[in-house]
């Protein structure tokens, strides 16, 4: 498990930048904080990291999924607050990922059925003025 101190929204969507850089086509992040923690600002940078357009990143709790167009494949970013990991499913989302997609999901549960064995966990904590990342890849321990 890796962690950072992020003092602002810049620092936020830069370790999404960075971490974004990582995640091999297919990957899946889920996505771990209270309301207003700073997951969909990080979302803002790890699409910036796959080469997408930041601004067009919005918070998909009423919208459900919204999906971002990359260079190759897209970036599904979804938010399973209100329907749960089963209702987002019975939308048919395992058959619209493809290989070369990415998948970001807030409010996720531990488990899936998520579309790929690449899954990552980021959880964010207010702290001070800013937040608390820790983050855990494929393979590594768990520190939830």
């Amino acid at each position: 498990m890796a962690e950072r101190y992020l003092a602002d929204d810049t620092a936020t969507e830069a370790l999404g930048e960075a971490l974004a850089r990582i995640t091999p086509p297919g990957g899946t992040w889920l996505l771990h904080g209270e309301l207003g923690a700073g997951k969909t600002t990080w979302t803002r940078g790890f699409l910036r990291g796959l080469g997408g357009d930041p601004d067009e990143v919005a918070s998909p709790t009423y919208a459900v999924l919204h999906r971002y167009a990359l260079p190759a494949g897209r970036l599904f970013h979804l938010d399973l607050y209100r329907p749960g990991p089963e209702g987002a499913w019975a939308l048919g989302l395992e058959e619209a990922i493809g290989p070369e997609d990415r998948l970001v999901v807030e409010w996720a549960g531990q488990d899936g059925p998520w579309p790929s064995d690449w899954v990552a966990e980021l959880s964010l904590t207010s702290e001070g003025e800013g937040r608390h990342a820790e983050w855990t890849l494929p393979g590594e321990p768990s520190g939830r």
